[in-house]
């Protein structure tokens, strides 16, 4: 068996533990504001939502619009948190600002986890999110 054989085999047993544990969950990156940190169409990974703080990547569901949201935590105080995305060209003021959260942020009761990263690196699987779009969209 070659080496590359076996850490594939590993990785799909990391990727079953992980998934059927529990321990995380994972949501589809749909749209550009994340850019480069999460593209469009990437698979990230998502823990319960705690620690949370300034530069915190969190995922939670807008107040206003009734969707889900993967932005980075811009300020973070009372239980409240302003976010907003990467891209400065797609998402140039804080989402407080364009109407995706309430003008003091995003209640914590919102807040659905927050994305895993390792050493300040977002683990994500780029082009994986299209599945579970494409999924979505035909249920």
């Amino acid at each position: 068996m070659k080496k590359s054989d076996i850490a594939i085999i590993l990785f799909i047993a990391l990727v079953y533990i992980v998934f059927f544990s529990n321990l995380v969950s994972s949501a589809s990156v749909e749209g550009v504001s994340m850019y480069p940190v999460l593209q469009n169409g990437a698979l990230t990974f998502y823990g319960s939502p705690t620690n949370i703080r300034y530069d915190s990547i969190i995922i939670y569901k807008s107040p206003q619009l009734h969707t889900y949201v993967i932005h980075r935590v811009i300020e973070a105080s009372n239980g409240f948190y302003i976010t907003q995305g990467v891209d400065k060209i797609s998402n140039p003021e804080p989402d407080n600002r364009i109407g995706l959260e309430p003008p003091y942020g995003v209640p914590s009761q919102y807040v659905i986890g927050k994305v895993i990263n390792v050493g300040g690196y977002v683990i994500s699987i780029p082009y994986l999110g299209y599945l579970s779009i494409l999924l979505s969209s035909l249920i």
